[in-house]
């Protein structure tokens, strides 16, 4: 059966009301400084957000690899967190909801995803061979990671995951979704949540599609009102065993708790390119969607980060928030980052020289180059008209047409045409007069 399903970003829908998704201009407010401590980072002066759960959900090969990053820059900027996974312990401080407890013995003793669960019940995750730990599958199948038993396991977090949070944040109104390799433009965030209405049905995230099933994708972020958070909980509760049928039949648990919405009525509001899958260092900065651009787009999310990656680009954004904090009136009234911010101000700055260690992932690999130098082959990129970016490794010299800042990788090296990189960032569509919220993609 899984074989048969088909996973589309969905592109070719005509213009219809879930893509306007924005309504009213949001500002940025700020705390006073004597509400936060003087060593805070500057995300803490930001107001608005105090109703807010992020939910981060993991699994125990991968928390000791991709959480500590987070508690040292994104949560301190969170004002409430809940954390889930296949384990229950107190990690770094943080305590760590086993999501799964809430499973009947007799569905796990049926469904053999959840012999890695029952063996870390055993074993505890210091019991876990090396083998199994930090849950990375470099490459995702036409049905997901099935060579990882964490990942197989997380399909089945996601509908008690709502049960799990409406119990232990009742009174909370917004939840946001992510997970450990998920970046949260925050500054953003706040200021989005403003032109919503939590009393509503809300289920906003990038959309995704799974045969006939619409969903939101959960390694891009997606956001639920409490409402929305109990509908969910009344479709689970109402029939579980049809939804541990359902799960076990399937590979994706984000598309089974958007089936889940469908079934009692709260359908997903289209958010992308709001809510991103793709990561700076490597995505297709022209992406477009039917009349949505990429480029133009507010960006909420980004996804696929290392922490490296999570780090570079909180201080990127402390050092943003600090600007408007401190800023001219001009500064200020650009209060919203925007995909293009993010290359222009995140990348470009990133890509000023070359770099050794470094991929950039130029695909164009020239024939009998591998002997060489990194000079020579900036020399074929600059005789070959629309290239970029070029990079030398032991297999030769490639150059690209498409600039991507690209991460470390030993023994390559990387370099770029900064003035065919402006040149090639302004052939993009204009977005003049794009400063805040907006409903035109046209």
């Amino acid at each position: 059966m899984a074989a048969a399903l088909v996973v589309l970003h969905l592109n070719s829908f005509p213009s219809i009301h879930q893509w306007r998704i924005l309504s009213r201009p949001a500002g940025l407010q700020l705390k006073a400084p004597y509400e936060v401590d003087a060593d805070a980072p500057p995300c803490q002066r930001l107001a608005g957000a105090e109703d807010v759960v992020v939910v981060m959900r993991t699994g125990a090969t991968e928390i000791k690899a991709k959480l500590p990053i987070h508690f040292n820059t994104t949560f301190k900027c969170y004002p409430d967190t809940l954390i889930f996974s296949d384990y229950a312990e107190v990690f770094q401080g943080h305590e760590i909801h086993d999501v799964l407890s809430i499973v009947a013995d007799d569905v796990m003793e049926a469904n053999e995803d959840f012999q890695h669960y029952l063996r870390l019940k055993r074993l505890s995750r210091e019991g876990l061979a090396q083998s199994e730990l930090h849950g990375e599958s470099l490459e995702s199948g036409p049905v997901g990671k099935n060579d990882n038993p964490g990942w197989r396991l997380d399909k089945w977090k996601f509908l008690p995951m709502m049960v799990r949070t409406l119990e232990l944040r009742p009174d909370q109104k917004w939840f946001i979704f992510i997970e450990p390799d998920t970046y949260l433009v925050w500054s953003n965030i706040v200021q989005w949540l403003q032109t919503k209405d939590w009393r509503e049905d809300q289920y906003l995230g990038s959309e995704v599609q799974i045969g006939d099933d619409i969903f939101a994708h959960g390694g891009s972020a997606f956001v639920m009102s409490k409402s929305a958070i109990e509908k969910a909980v009344e479709a689970y509760q109402a029939d579980p065993e049809e939804w541990h049928v359902r799960t076990s039949q399937h590979w994706a648990g984000d598309c089974i708790l958007g089936t889940a919405l469908t079934t009692v009525g709260v359908d997903l509001t289209w958010s992308w390119p709001l809510f991103q899958g793709g990561n700076p260092a490597d995505m297709d900065w022209q992406e477009n969607k039917a009349e949505r651009r990429l480029w133009c787009s507010q960006a909420l999310s980004y996804h696929h980060f290392e922490a490296h990656e999570v780090e570079a680009m909180w201080r990127f954004e402390q050092q943003h928030i600090s600007d408007l904090i401190g800023g001219s009136a001009t500064h200020r009234r650009k209060t919203v980052l925007h995909h293009n911010d993010m290359f222009m101000q995140y990348v470009v700055p990133n890509i000023t020289r070359e770099k050794s260690d470094w991929t950039n992932m130029s695909p164009d690999l020239v024939t009998n180059s591998a002997s060489m130098s990194l000079d020579e082959c900036r020399l074929i990129c600059e005789d070959k008209p629309g290239c970029v970016q070029y990079s030398q490794s032991t297999f030769g010299c490639s150059t690209g047409q498409q600039v991507k800042m690209g991460r470390p990788f030993t023994g390559i090296g990387s370099g770029w045409i900064p003035a065919r990189v402006d040149r090639w960032r302004r052939s993009f569509h204009s977005c003049r007069g794009i400063t805040g919220w907006t409903t035109d993609w046209s």
